[in-house]
Parts: structure tokens; sequence; C-alpha cells
């Protein structure tokens, strides 16, 4: 489905079956974007992230993160390691592409903005849910 939504928005898309294979073809080619899930077999999109990150020439290409996974602790890691955006599924073809087109289009200044609300949300997020396991624990 992101393939298809991001093709038919016009860009020129790229895929990998897994982490490693993602890696290969990041050290070969530079890309404007990477959108990652996090539950790839063989390698986690964690995993895959930091690895981008640790890469001199590639460090610095955003990444959107898209999961079925939605968890504050999981959010503030992607936030740790630098991903421009994450996006929870399931999730509607006109979501990923403004998504997109906010990080590809937008200025640094625009992208960092978005990562704190990611982040600030996450915190929120966690907050809450610490609010309920403890109400869940006491009561």
């Amino acid at each position: 489905m992101i393939y298809h939504s991001l093709r038919t928005a016009g860009y020129s898309v790229t895929e990998a079956a897994d982490g490693e294979e993602a890696l290969r073809k990041l050290k070969r080619t530079r890309f404007d974007l990477v959108v990652l899930d996090i539950m790839m077999p063989r390698m986690s999109g964690y995993e895959v992230l930091d690895k981008i990150r640790e890469m001199p020439a590639r460090s610095d290409t955003p990444v959107v993160v898209v999961t079925a996974k939605h968890d504050p602790e999981g959010v503030m890691r992607e936030v740790a390691s630098g991903a421009a955006e994450h996006i929870a599924k399931p999730f509607l073809p006109s979501e990923l592409e403004a998504v997109v087109e906010r990080v590809l289009k937008g200025s640094k200044h625009e992208v960092e903005r978005g990562r704190r609300t990611l982040e600030r949300s996450a915190d929120l997020y966690g907050a809450v849910s610490d609010l309920h396991r403890q109400a869940r624990d006491d009561g």
C-alpha cells in the first residue's frame, strides 16, 4: 500500500524486503527520504534507523516511521534516533502522502518542530498510560 500510494502521488519509490536489503540499497544510493516499518523480518526498524544514523553519508536522510506498534517507549526511541515523523497503522494513503510531502518540502525548522510535537505526544501518551496502569494496580 505504501509503494502504491507514493507512486500514485508521483514519487519515485524503491522497495526493500527487509532491513538488511534497505541498508544495502542506502549504501549504494542516496534517497531523499526513507519510509521505515518498525516490524520487519531479520532486523527491526529500530535497528535499521540506528544504522542509518551511523552512516556518515546518510545520517541526515529523513526517516518516516510507519508502525502498528504505537507505544510511548517506541515513539521516544524513534525520536531519539532521529525519525522525522511517526505514522500509526492503519492510516489513510492521504495521511502518508501529506507526511511525506511535509518532510520533503518543509524547512529543517518545520521538520524539527514536528519531531518536538511527536516527542511531546509520546510523553503525554506515556504519562496517561502510567496513570492508567497505576489506577488499575491500585484498584
